[in-house]
């Protein structure tokens, strides 16, 4: 994936049970997916609280969406743990971590890799990097 290809399409489930297709937010709303690694590690905790505390100042602007391949059971305790306020989407065979370069190197977890999708649909800025800092630099300087 690189910036300006289209965001592959997918309909995952997320942790409130409902299923969240991606394309329904094209023409309507910019779209951040942040791939993580598990549910109630050190890392991925900050890189979701880290989510969470910006969600107000991006919410208008941005549709936001973490996703790993831990149950939808997970992520909801996950989610009501750290009162989350956007989605998580459960994604079983890294099925759409394959999609987006985000499966890990041993295939066991996904990568931590985050995407801007903007309302065509098309890659606008991609964030890499194990660690959380890069990501959470990148939500808290996004522009609304």
């Amino acid at each position: 994936m690189k910036i300006g290809d289209p965001a592959p399409d997918f309909e995952l489930q997320s942790n409130t049970g409902e299923k969240v297709r991606l394309s329904s937010y094209f023409g309507k709303k910019k779209t951040i997916l942040f791939f993580y690694v598990k549910d109630n590690t050190l890392g991925c905790t900050a890189e979701v609280i880290g989510f969470r505390d910006n969600y107000a100042k991006i919410s208008k602007d941005y549709e936001v969406f973490g996703i790993n391949n831990d149950s939808q059971d997970s992520h909801m305790n996950f989610s009501q743990k750290h009162e989350l306020p956007f989605k998580l989407l459960s994604d079983p065979g890294k099925k759409i971590a394959s999609l987006y370069d985000a499966k890990g190197t041993l295939g066991m977890y996904t990568k931590r890799i985050t995407y801007l999708i903007g309302l065509d649909g098309k890659i606008k800025k991609i964030v890499e990097g194990m660690g959380s800092g890069p990501h959470l630099e990148f939500v808290s300087n996004l522009q609304v």
